[in-house]
């Protein structure tokens, strides 16, 4: 046997920015700072540190510790100029031996894992929420304008709210990480689970918002300032207003009828009050319905009475329940008295025909309350709608209605 002493193994360091957080430490900080206090933009929040327990660690630097601790290696942390963080992810942690000034000297044994960026970056973009633009399509199928040049605006329009929409959904992402990470699902997205960097934040945010922007210029003038109003709103929302108590649900909607007003902007048609106002309502309704499944949700989890970042209690369930169902039942109302004026009976062969969708609307509104209710709608209503079959086949019947009372 051989006795001969063994010498010491040498430690391992792993640096916290770029091992533990992937290079993300600064964005960390900045945007727990944002999430939290928008005034941090303004640089005047500081010495906050985001909180460990909810910060993602590579899985890479994981295995690399758990090999060196195996071999019987000391394994230090360095704190990247961040010493009071990096001694409270330390203390979470619980597998380092000590703290290192500075930055890592070593690389870590392993390598980080690498796996596909682009389907990430996709799913960042929330491609499947695109379906809601289709809403600028409306004023031509109200003012049935099928030409071939108002479609190819409106489709420009599409693609340009698409890149904008999702450029706000990058910046909602950054500012909500803590509240993410915090949620059943949401702590899967990809910028809080770590699975895309925080260091795309901003060339994602700007890339997107700077493409919408310039495609918009293509079509008009009008499109532009339409889209920059919704941008300006739904920052505002991002920012502050999506915790103010009633002001969101009312911002959503709005959200949802800029794109109305983004479709005629791109195709110069005029929307009607009734359009409009058919539009404020239908989706405040299903804006009110989002945050009664949330409220579900959160009533199914023990000890829980407030959603992270929300206005709302369990105990505004049926105060929120009754939202939803009021304004959705007033947008058949709204669509009703529409059905009876002359511009209607005028552009439709069949109008009577049009009666039978302010019942299927009905159906189809106190249904998706009754199941968000029961906690059976756990994701954005309008999402829900596209996977769930029983909406698909309402979907179908109206728009087979529609084509119906144009039928001499």
């Amino acid at each position: 046997m051989d006795t001969t002493p063994r010498q010491s193994a040498p430690p391992l360091i792993l640096d916290l920015d770029r091992d533990l957080m992937r290079g993300n430490l600064r964005a960390e900080m900045f945007w727990d700072a944002v999430g939290d206090d928008w005034r941090a933009l303004l640089g005047r929040r500081d010495g906050v540190l985001p909180d460990p327990a909810r910060l993602p660690v590579d899985e890479a630097a994981r295995s690399a510790a758990e090999a060196a601790r195996a071999e019987g290696r000391a394994v230090l942390l360095a704190d990247s100029g961040a010493p009071e963080l990096a001694a409270a992810m330390a203390a979470h942690l619980g597998w380092f031996d000590g703290i290192e000034p500075g930055r890592a000297r070593t690389p870590p044994s392993s390598p980080p894992a690498k796996t596909p960026l682009m389907p990430t970056l996709l799913r960042q973009m929330r491609l499947h929420q695109w379906v809601k633009n289709v809403l600028v399509f409306l004023p031509l199928l109200a003012a049935h304008a099928f030409d071939p040049a108002s479609l190819g605006w409106a489709a420009l329009a599409f693609v340009a709210f698409g890149l904008i929409a999702s450029g706000v959904y990058v910046l909602n992402d950054l500012t909500d990480l803590a509240a993410d990470r915090r949620h059943r699902t949401k702590r899967n997205r990809p910028f809080a689970s770590g699975a895309l960097p925080l260091r795309f934040g901003f060339p994602m945010l700007a890339g997107l918002v700077g493409a919408g922007f310039a495609l918009a210029a293509v079509v008009s003038p009008a499109l532009v300032a339409a889209l920059a109003a919704y941008f300006l709103l739904t920052t505002a929302y991002s920012m502050h207003l999506k915790g103010q108590l009633a002001v969101d649900i009312i911002v959503l909607a709005m959200l949802y009828t800029m794109r109305i007003v983004a479709g005629a902007a791109a195709t110069g048609i005029v929307p009607s009050v009734w359009l409009l106002s058919f539009s404020v309502f239908v989706f405040l309704s299903l804006a009110a319905v989002k945050r009664l499944a949330e409220l579900v949700d959160l009533d199914s989890r023990p000890g829980a009475k407030a959603a992270a970042g929300r206005a709302y209690t369990v105990e505004d369930r049926p105060i929120v329940a009754m939202i939803a169902t009021s304004a959705g039942f007033l947008a058949v109302l709204v669509l009703a008295l529409y059905l009876d004026t002359p511009e209607v009976r005028a552009q439709y062969d069949q109008p009577m025909v049009l009666w039978g969708i302010c019942l299927v609307l009905l159906f189809w509104i106190s249904r998706i309350v009754l199941l968000a209710h029961r906690g059976l709608v756990d994701q954005d209503p309008v999402v829900f709608a596209l996977t769930d079959r029983v909406s698909r086949v309402s979907a179908i019947v109206m728009a087979g209605l529609f084509a119906a009372a144009m039928i001499a």
